[in-house]
């Protein structure tokens, strides 16, 4: 350390020993008063050298007061890079100056930290100055910091989500990242969680950390579902959490607050809830699968079945210990399992690909019963790739096995009705399209002889435009599921002649080869009926095309004199005044008005076959009203209350003219049939659309219908006893029901009313 010349240091001393004899008591117990403090205390001049220093400064900073007085105060100074090592402490205009933390080297080169205090005296120039050492309180106060950037660290990188809450409103004091991405907020330091997460009131969240805050008791959750409203857009998302709420506790053990831990386990919930909706899945399959299937693990030991594999084996196995061989009870079996047992297990033996697992067995059951199965074994394996298990698919084929050996047995009688079928029937093989066998009739209809047909293909007796196609057709992928293959061809006999062919094709297993049987049929006169079937159609077409114009033409000049009748009698009405002439007049104008109903129906039922539908949006309730405005003016109208109700729900399309008709058709009939002697006399027209269909009803308190003519009504021409009417409204009203693609039914008793239902097809264009 510098040592600095103290002459001017001892000439202060001198002037002080000259100082009056009654002031050297009390300064000597002042300094020894002094010497007693824990706490270093000092004085220096002007250039900043030590004047006095107490006792404190040998354990403060390992020098004794002697080895102090007279040196630069600086030289006892750690210097930071702030403050220059050559710097001199100087006198300030203030008489006290600030306390500062200094940090001084002591003896052993160790940093001490003071805590500095100096009073300046301007007489004596002189600064009197105190420093505390808070060396220990320093280090605490590093090593705090030092673990609170440890906890800081560990916080912020924990694979956990972590929050504090303050105080009895749940206010954010602290929130790592993982929390944040998990509410997907940022801005939530000093905000309630209520504020914050508003969501979460209905969820019950509140009330657990209110009493967690309360009774200071922790609340755990595994797997809890909770929903956040990420975006606050009102689309609230699913999460699974698994968390631990903890209250927070001061120095005082009240509580202040709340922690959170926790870890998302959405992820984990998920794909668990997926695996045992795969496994419940696999358990479904395996139980409703129609064929005899077992589980096992990689021994061999039964983990599931169902009931069509207990039912093979004849009895109910015990799960996790019975094998699923353990039925094998014959000598060729026992060899079987004896081999099993040598691959010490299933596992082994999938691995090997020992054939035994996919070989014919025979079970038998507890009862004697015999069955032949075939095993097929399919092995699950691990991510090492090592087998773990097998599902196997025990296949019976006891039935088959017999139908296989009555099939031989029966193959002498097929030869025998091959060969003697009245049609045409051969084997072509499926590759080669080459004849393999032929009956008698292909021989002696087509003109080949035997050994001619087996030297051909199916392609020699085809045109050449059919060949293309006939081979396109063979594609067995473009066969139906029943696998049959139906079809007109046209063939070619030896002499050349071209007939036409109806055949029907078979797949099947020829001499180990697979081929197809084909029965051939000639059509040539149904050809011919076919032909003059289509040319008489076409002229009854034509035939119904002239006769409807010529009902069409009728109609309308039949109506024009008619009109002129009406005129004449309205005329006659208004001139004359005898009662016997108005009273034929009436009669007449009745008649007329029949003829003329009878003849707009014909009318109405030439449109309906002769138009197509214009389909258009139907204003349902519109058109009715329409209609009953027009009807009321029917003199059977008067007195009669009419009730309407139709419930648009959809859109209505639909034919204008036919619904118009049915309307019409329907109403007027319900008018014209009431009771003339009921007090409260009705139609009522109600229902409602939807985007299928319109459904309504037509009601009245009529006459009603006997139960035996609801069929009849609707044909053409039919007429009850003793009512006027044409016979054929009821008729046209069900042929534009059904063009409409609709259906109708009455709903009618004898003197008690008439409900006709309607449903109509909604023709809406797509």
């Amino acid at each position: 350390m510098k040592t600095d010349n103290i002459s001017e240091s001892n000439a202060a001393k001198e002037k002080n020993n000259n100082a009056p004899y009654y002031f050297e008591e009390p300064l000597h117990d002042l300094c020894k008063i002094l010497d007693f403090s824990m706490d270093l205390i000092c004085s220096y001049d002007e250039e900043g050298r030590f004047v006095w220093v107490n006792k404190a400064s040998k354990h403060i900073l390992g020098y004794k007061p002697e080895e102090l007085i007279g040196e630069k105060c600086s030289n006892f100074i750690f210097h930071d890079d702030d403050i220059p090592k050559n710097e001199t402490i100087e006198f300030r205009s203030e008489a006290c100056l600030p306390i500062l933390e200094k940090k001084f080297i002591h003896k052993n080169t160790n940093i001490i930290y003071l805590q500095w205090s100096t009073v300046r005296d301007d007489v004596k120039k002189l600064c009197y100055c105190i420093g505390r050492d808070i060396t220990e309180k320093k280090k605490i106060e590093k090593a705090f910091e030092i673990e609170r950037l440890q906890f800081f660290n560990i916080y912020s990188q924990a694979p956990s989500y972590m929050g504090i809450l303050n105080g009895p409103n749940h206010v954010y004091e602290l929130a790592n990242e993982l929390y944040l991405q998990l509410i997907d907020k940022r801005d939530i330091i000093g905000k309630p969680v209520k504020e914050v997460l508003p969501e979460l009131e209905t969820q019950g969240i509140f009330e657990i950390l209110d009493n967690v805050y309360q009774t200071g008791e922790s609340f755990c959750a595994n797997e809890m579902p909770i929903t956040f409203d990420r975006y606050s857009d009102g689309k609230l998302k699913d999460v699974y959490l698994n968390f631990i709420f903890q209250a927070r506790r001061d120095a005082n053990n009240i509580i202040d607050g709340i922690f959170i831990f926790g870890n998302d386990v959405t992820e984990q919930v998920l794909s668990r809830k997926k695996i045992e909706q795969s496994e419940k899945m696999y358990k479904d399959l395996i139980h409703k699968l129609p064929v005899a299937t077992c589980s096992c693990d990689a021994e061999g030991r039964i983990v599931l079945y169902n009931k069509a594999a207990a039912a093979l084996w004849g009895r109910e196995p015990e799960l996790g210990k019975d094998l699923w061989y353990t039925s094998w009870n014959n000598n060729d079996n026992k060899k079987k399992h004896a081999a099993l047992l040598n691959l010490c297990s299933l596992a082994a033996a999938l691995k090997e690909g020992d054939p035994i697992l996919s070989k014919e067995i025979i079970i038998e059951r507890p009862n004697g019963d015999k069955r032949n199965v075939l095993p097929h074994p399919v092995p699950f394996h691990n991510a090492d790739g090592e087998v773990t298990g097998a599902v196997i698919v025990l296949s019976d084929i006891t039935e088959m096995k017999l139908a296989q050996k009555e099939l031989r047995r029966s193959e002498k009688k097929y030869r025998y009705l091959f060969d003697n079928n009245p049609m045409p029937m051969w084997i072509i093989d499926l590759a080669s399209f080459k004849f393999l066998d032929v009956n008698k009739m292909a021989i002696l209809q087509y003109g080949y002889s035997r050994e001619e047909f087996l030297s051909m293909t199916a392609l020699d007796i085809r045109p050449n435009d059919d060949k293309i196609h006939f081979i396109k057709s063979s594609d067995i992928s473009n066969i139906n599921e029943s696998n049959y293959n139906r079809g007109i061809w046209n063939h070619i006999k030896k002499d050349g002649t071209i007939v036409p062919v109806e055949i029907i094709a078979h797949n099947i297993v020829y001499e180990g080869t697979a081929a197809r049987l084909i029965l051939s049929n000639d059509i040539s006169d149904r050809k011919k009926a076919e032909t003059n079937l289509e040319k008489r159609n076409r002229e009854l077409i034509k035939t119904n095309a002239e006769l409807d114009r010529f009902v069409y033409s009728v109609s309308h000049d039949l109506r024009s004199p008619l009109t002129s009748i009406l005129g004449l009698i309205s005329f006659i009405e208004t001139e004359s005044r005898e009662i016997d002439t108005l009273k034929h007049a009436e009669l007449i104008r009745i008649s007329i008005n029949r003829l003329d109903d009878f003849i707009k129906n014909i009318l109405s039922y030439s449109r309906n076959n002769r138009t197509g539908l214009e389909v258009v949006a139907m204003p349902i309730n519109e058109m009715i009203h329409d209609t009953v405005d027009s009807l009321q003016r029917m003199k059977e109208a008067k007195g009669i209350r009419f009730y309407i109700e139709i419930k648009e729900q959809k859109p209505f399309y639909t034919d204008r003219l036919r619904f118009t008709t049915i309307l019409k058709n329907l109403i007027s009939n319900a008018i014209k049939y009431h009771k003339k002697e009921e007090a409260d006399r009705f139609v009522k027209i109600f229902g409602h659309s939807d985007h299928e269909n319109l459904h309504f009803s037509i009601e009245d308190n009529g006459i009603g219908i006997d139960p035996a003519y609801h069929k009849k009504i609707f044909e053409m021409f039919f007429r009850l006893s003793g009512k006027d009417g044409s016979g054929i409204g009821l008729y046209i009203v069900k042929d534009a029901v059904e063009i409409l693609q609709g259906s109708i039914e009455v709903q009618s008793e004898k003197g008690t009313g008439t409900k006709f239902n309607i449903t109509l097809k909604n023709l809406k264009p797509c």
